[in-house]
């Protein structure tokens, strides 16, 4: 088992590792110039870290920037996957909390 963080932090991941070994897709960030070719490759390289991943097996975290965060989320969605399963940190508790995103839902109010 994995688990995928969408951008690498200063955060600790050591309370995720229960869950498996921990995979960063990214380090980079979007610009926010037209046609970047940091964009480009930011792209490339989140397409091909989520390969690997198996909805049935590992987990996401999503962390750092959102547009990456939503790229990643479009690059699984791609793929046809049915759900995804999140590790969500709780402050309060200072755990993950696992949940899982139904991707079929989120078509069907889409179609």
């Amino acid at each position: 088992m994995t688990v995928y963080v969408t951008q690498e932090t200063t955060h600790d991941f050591t309370k995720a590792e229960q869950y498996g070994d921990i995979e960063f897709i990214t380090k980079d960030d979007f610009s926010n110039v037209k046609n970047s070719l940091v964009n480009k490759s930011l792209i490339m390289e989140v397409n091909h870290r989520v390969k690997k991943f198996d909805p049935n097996e590992d987990w996401l975290i999503i962390t750092g920037s959102p547009y990456v965060s939503a790229a990643v989320f479009m690059a699984i969605g791609r793929r046809g996957f049915q759900a995804v399963n999140v590790l969500r940190w709780d402050n309060r508790d200072a755990t993950y909390r696992p949940i899982t995103i139904d991707l079929n839902a989120a078509r069907a109010t889409i179609d």
